[in-house]
């Protein structure tokens, strides 16, 4: 089951958008004579949003928005691979300290990968896979289910100077625990300092 892009969503991926655009325009072009190239190691920040549908114990919980920040860093084998780790997640419901039944969320360790196809070109795609976690409070005790999990995308490095980028993207990643998964569908904005 994908996730349903519905009307909930709609705001959040236009102020996603909005919020890029605007970034975009106040920051300063970087000229052709700059010579940006990636080399060495390179990291980043994430935060955006995901439809998330999860599924407890056979049971398709409803699709919902969900908030997810991440970090990545890695190494540029060349100008067009980069290889490295992304730590990130979704919080679907916050923890109350005078709810105990109240809290989740799924997170996730990957090694991913960079493809850049051109050799001038910021355009990316994105692969990899790895350790997933899910937890969820109930009765008091945190229940959590560990498995793997995969993430494909792309995205576009708008470079803002030689040392950083704004870098909109767009994910879809799976994850699977057993008797807990999930998909999710995220778009988001990073800043990648390559």
């Amino acid at each position: 089951m994908v996730p349903n892009l519905g009307e909930k969503t709609m705001p959040l991926i236009k102020g996603v958008c909005a919020a890029a655009i605007a970034l975009l325009m106040l920051a300063p072009p970087v000229s052709a004579e700059q010579g940006y190239i990636r080399q060495g190691f390179w990291g980043g920040i994430d935060a955006g949003v995901g439809l998330v549908g999860p599924s407890f114990d056979g049971e398709d919980d409803e699709d919902d928005n969900s908030f997810y920040l991440g970090l990545e860093g890695g190494y540029a084998i060349n100008p067009h691979f980069l290889v490295g780790v992304e730590l990130g997640g979704w919080l679907l419901a916050a923890s109350d300290l005078n709810d105990p039944d109240e809290g989740r969320g799924i997170s996730q360790a990957f090694l991913i990968t960079r493809l850049y196809p051109g050799k001038q070109s910021d355009f990316f795609l994105k692969a990899g896979g790895g350790h997933v976690s899910i937890w969820s409070n109930s009765s008091g005790d945190t229940r959590r289910k560990q498995g793997l999990g995969l993430t494909l995308g792309g995205g576009y490095d708008f470079r803002l100077n030689e040392a950083a980028a704004l870098t909109p993207f767009v994910t879809f990643s799976y994850g699977d625990t057993g008797s807990w998964n999930y998909q999710a569908i995220t778009f988001g904005l990073g800043v990648t300092l390559p």
